[in-house]
C-alpha cells in the first residue's frame, strides 16, 4: 500500500524565499547604497556622490550608509556609534566607486582638491600607491583611518558639524 497526501501546493518555494530571507538579513559585507536616494545616518543629507559615501555594517547586518567618509568616522566615535555591534565599515575606493575596502585596510587622501560633500575632504584608496598617485596631483596628505578618525575629531569638536557642508 501506498500511503501518500498531496496537498495541492509545494512548499519548496516558501522554504526558499525564507533562506534567501535569513541569508540577506545575516549580510555583513557592504550593500548598496541608494545614490540620491537614501540619506546619511549622521548629519541626514541625502547621500549624493558614490565615490564619498561610506557604510557601517552591524553584527545583524544593519547598514547605517553616509554621505561622506568623515560622517561615518564622526558617527562611529559618538554616542549612538559606541552603542552599536559594529561588524565592519567600509569606504568606496574612490578610483572604483563600486568596489568597497574595509575603512582599517584603505589609504585615505585629504585634499582641497577633491572636495567631499561635508568638507574634510577625504577619499578612499585600495593600496597606498594609488592614494599616493592621486596626491601628486591633487596634493594633500595620505593618512590611514586611524587619522582620519583623529582628524575629524579634532576639526568637528565643537558640535556635530563645526564645518561648512559642499553641496553639488
Amino acid at each position: 500500500m501506498n500511503f501518500s497526501i498531496s496537498v495541492g501546493y509545494s512548499l519548496k518555494p516558501i522554504f526558499l524565499a525564507s533562506v534567501l530571507l535569513l541569508a540577506a538579513a545575516c549580510d555583513r559585507g557592504p550593500q548598496e547604497i541608494r545614490i540620491g536616494q537614501q540619506e546619511c545616518d549622521h548629519c541626514r543629507m541625502m547621500i549624493s556622490q558614490e565615490q564619498f559615501a561610506a557604510q557601517l555594517i552591524t553584527q545583524q547586518g544593519r547598514q547605517y550608509a553616509f554621505d561622506a567618509i568623515e560622517c561615518m568616522a564622526a558617527f562611529v566615535d559618538s554616542g549612538d556609534g559606541r552603542e552599536l555591534d559594529i561588524h565592519s565599515l567600509w569606504v568606496p575606493d574612490f578610483n572604483n566607486p563600486g568596489n568597497w575596502i574595509a575603512a582599517e585596510s584603505a589609504w585615505y587622501l585629504q585634499s582641497d582638491g577633491l572636495r567631499s560633500p561635508m568638507a574634510l575632504n577625504f577619499s578612499a584608496y585600495a593600496d597606498e600607491d594609488a592614494a599616493r598617485r592621486q596626491q601628486s596631483g591633487f596634493d594633500g596628505r595620505v593618512v590611514r583611518w586611524v587619522e582620519v578618525r583623529e582628524i575629524v575629531r579634532d576639526s568637528w569638536s565643537g558640535g556635530t558639524h563645526g564645518h561648512s557642508h559642499n553641496h553639488h
